[in-house]
């Protein structure tokens, strides 16, 4: 009887089937997954998802991206413009050329067409006018006269290519004093005479640097002056000598083709006096400077 029990009790702590710590029950079959009992209401089929649907076809996973045809702009060239890493097939026959190379091409293409427009072929004559307000300083070679005079001086005339000539006329008042104890003095130089430039060779890019030479006869008012320091009025004299300046500024106007191009600038002139018509004038020299306008 004791032995019958006992097996009786093994018996039914098998039924039991109870869990081993530390060790999770097994599933072995679907079957075996408890679920909602079937009077629960709930529809089987919601919330079921079909293979079909859930996972892409294997073929449309394992096709390969779509290329973009030879030479189509990429989203980057698209953005920024043209890359220099072009296609073989649209890369440019010829070199591209350097930095220096380039800008020298561009020196010579800007200097092509001002060249152009300044000189044109047919050469034609142009009105030409410089207007100066110049101070001017002088003194003689043996140390008996000097003096100072300031004033106006207008070149009117024509220019060329590569000459020009023009009518000086010239301005100014001052004092100039000369003989024994520097008693006779020149009150101012009115007069002019014909000049020679470089036409619109002297025109370059945005500026014009002329350089002309020339001749001068100025009538020369003069007074006495006494001890008592009154003075009294004396023959005029007639002086003449060489001119020569340098015109040098900025053209207003510069680009398109304008009826006239005008300047503003400076001008530094050196003349030599050799003496006097009527009368003893000794040899001198004058160094002038002053503002002018250019136009051509």
């Amino acid at each position: 009887m004791a032995e019958q029990a006992l097996v009786d009790g093994d018996a039914d702590l098998g039924a039991l089937d109870l869990p081993v710590a530390g060790l999770a029950p097994q599933v072995t079959s679907a079957a075996e997954v408890p679920g909602p009992p079937a009077d629960a209401g709930v529809d089987p089929t919601v919330g079921a998802t079909s293979p079909a649907a859930s996972d892409p076809p294997a073929a449309a996973a394992t096709q390969p991206p779509t290329s973009a045809p030879v030479g189509s702009p990429g989203l980057a060239e698209q953005l920024l413009g043209p890359s220099v890493n072009q296609h073989p097939e649209r890369r440019p026959t010829a070199p591209v050329p350097t930095e220096s190379e380039a800008a020298a091409a561009e020196d010579a293409a800007m200097t092509a067409l001002y060249r152009d427009l300044y000189r044109p072929r047919n050469n034609p004559g142009r009105l030409h006018i410089i207007a100066r307000a110049q101070y001017s300083l002088g003194s003689s070679f043996d140390g008996n006269l000097s003096g100072r005079t300031g004033g106006a001086a207008v070149d009117v005339g024509q220019s060329f290519n590569f000459i020009g000539y023009a009518l000086t006329l010239r301005a100014e008042g001052g004092s100039i004093d000369f003989g024994p104890n520097a008693l006779t003095q020149i009150t101012g130089l009115l007069g002019g005479g014909p000049t020679l430039g470089l036409g619109r060779l002297g025109m370059i890019r945005n500026g014009y640097l002329d350089f002309r030479v020339g001749y001068d006869v100025f009538f020369a008012p003069a007074r006495q002056r006494a001890l008592d320091y009154t003075y009294a009025r004396v023959p005029a004299y007639v002086p003449h000598g060489p001119r020569a300046n340098l015109n040098m500024g900025l053209l207003i106007s510069p680009r398109g083709k304008p009826r006239m191009l005008h300047g503003l600038g400076l001008g530094i002139g050196y003349q030599v006096l050799v003496g006097s018509f009527r009368g003893d004038l000794p040899p001198s020299q004058f160094l002038s400077i002053g503002i002018q306008y250019w136009g051509s």
